[in-house]
């Protein structure tokens, strides 16, 4: 089993139901590290949710970040790559969620905005985004309307990595049929049970996100990969989520963890335990021992 580049999800991944790293799994990321294999997380979170831990689990290296859409060096925080999103198709899926009642989550480059979130409309922030914006150090401006003046809209339009809300799924889904009908093939369309505490994913409660038809995990590491210099055969990828479907069906070997949806598990090419049992451990274990 080649291993050059070991990339791996962090929620329901390698963080455990408490949203901490084992010390297992710090161990063999110290032990990958120095059998030459570079660790990339790979995560839903945006750069600044994903930097205190990343800076304090690798240090070094980059990070994939919200889903596939940009690409950060973790010492530095500078932005490697990214895919964002028209402004047209901002202004269309930001006001098309604000005509079905909810307030438009629009995730920025914040290297290039100075900030993370710009929110859009009138509808109350929910609880759950409530929580997650207390959790990490986010910066938010929250405006009714996307301006009438051109320089302003254009400036609120830069930068988007993906648009999004948290609301009810049952209503989730229609927006996003809705979406997808007016758009059809420009944009990528996902939602799924959104956090509501930490390590813990709501029933009801689901997260919509919508990108540039090109983002998805395996279309950034395959830009890595170019980076690098490195073959994507050399690639292993471990996840458990819809966004890590792209990156377990695209690698030679991939493992999907055991509280992994079965429609997920499936298109991965090797099983690991739960993230609760240090999943992360054993797949560098199987690597190595493989390799």
């Amino acid at each position: 089993m080649g291993c050059k580049i070991l990339v791996t999800d962090l929620d329901g991944t390698l963080l455990d139901r408490s949203g901490s790293v084992s010390f297992a799994n710090r161990q063999a990321i110290a032990l990958a590290k120095d059998s030459g294999i570079e660790v990339v997380f790979a995560t839903g979170r945006s750069w600044l949710e994903c930097r205190s831990i990343s800076q304090d689990v690798l240090g070094t290296g980059v990070v994939i970040s919200a889903g596939g859409a940009a690409l950060h060096d973790i010492e530095s925080g500078r932005c490697e790559d990214r895919i964002v999103i028209s402004q047209d198709l901002v202004s269309h899926c930001t006001e098309s969620l604000i005509r079905h009642g909810h307030l438009a989550h629009l995730l920025k480059d914040s290297t290039q905005s100075g900030y993370d979130y710009l929110l859009v409309g009138d509808a109350q922030l929910d609880a759950a985004s409530r929580w997650w914006f207390g959790v990490h150090p986010v910066i938010t401006r929250s405006v009714a309307k996307l301006h009438d003046d051109a320089i302003e809209r254009s400036v609120q339009l830069e930068h988007v990595l993906r648009v999004g809300t948290v609301a009810m799924a049952s209503e989730l889904s229609l927006v996003a049929d809705a979406i997808r009908k007016e758009v059809p093939e420009q944009l990528a369309i996902k939602h799924w049970p959104a956090l509501v505490a930490l390590g813990t994913a709501g029933i009801d409660t689901h997260l919509l996100e919508i990108f540039d038809t090109n983002v998805d995990k395996w279309a950034m590491i395959q830009r890595l990969c170019k980076l690098r210099g490195v073959d994507e055969k050399d690639v292993v990828t471990i996840g458990d989520g819809l966004n890590d479907v792209g990156m377990l069906s695209g690698a030679a070997n991939s493992f999907a963890v055991a509280n992994a949806d079965s429609s997920v598990a499936q298109r991965a090419t090797h099983r690991a335990p739960d993230h609760d049992e240090s999943a992360f451990a054993f797949v560098v274990s199987e690597v190595l021992r493989k390799r």
